[in-house]
């Protein structure tokens, strides 16, 4: 008797599609972060303390508000260990916008 269903992914495929969607997750991140960063007066090599990040953190955290987004998506595909992965994904981008809107976070 077999015990995969069609709404139950194998643990193998569900690892691999977790990796891969992390490395997206990184890569589209950080496209995303220096996005939010080029709309900002923030200069680095120069550093203003009056410059806003607001735009940067709203950024990510739309991002984060799709990665979120995207587990729901998995899960009702079947993929459990990918839910986790990317709900952990959403999870580290909504503390990073939080750490920087907070103050505890310097860029």
């Amino acid at each position: 008797m077999n015990d995969h269903s069609p709404s139950r992914r194998g643990t193998g495929e569900d690892v691999l599609f977790a990796v891969l969607l992390w490395f997206l997750d990184a890569i589209v991140g950080l496209i995303v972060l220096l996005t939010g960063l080029g709309t900002t007066d923030f200069n680095m090599f120069e550093p203003d303390p009056h410059a806003s990040l607001t735009s940067v953190f709203a950024y990510v955290a739309g991002f984060a508000g799709v990665v979120l987004l995207s587990a729901i998506g998995l899960y009702r595909l079947g993929y459990r260990v990918s839910v986790a992965a990317q709900t952990a994904a959403g999870i580290a981008a909504l503390a990073f916008c939080a750490a920087g809107i907070s103050g505890h976070l310097t860029l």
